[in-house]
């Protein structure tokens, strides 16, 4: 009986081990890649606040700030070598219509 759950955390993890291993990147290599992942905050707007550019301003940061951490993610996927999985496709474009519905809203 207590099998069954070791069974199904041995295979949950070599789903996740197989991709970065089938990848061919050893330890030195994803260490390197690792250390060179970086993400830049964008700057944010200078309009007064309380006013409506401000909270325009505000929200456009807040779209560039999602941008950021998409292409961080899109990066980290990279370097495990998940990117191309179905998962990290579905991710990407669930992320992608949130943060065009958001950009829509915005607009004048």
């Amino acid at each position: 009986m207590k099998l069954l759950p070791l069974f199904i955390l041995l295979l949950i993890t070599s789903f996740l081990i197989l991709p970065a291993a089938a990848a061919g990147s050893t330890e030195e290599d994803m260490l390197k890649k690792a250390q060179n992942l970086d993400v830049t905050v964008p700057q944010k707007g200078d309009a007064m606040l309380g006013t409506q550019g401000s909270m325009t301003q505000i929200v456009d940061w807040l779209n560039a700030c999602v941008e950021a951490i998409m292409s961080f993610v899109n990066d980290v996927m990279k370097m495990l070598g998940i990117s191309d999985t179905t998962y990290a496709h579905d991710l990407t474009k669930t992320l992608e219509q949130g943060t065009n519905l958001s950009k829509s809203m915005t607009k004048k």
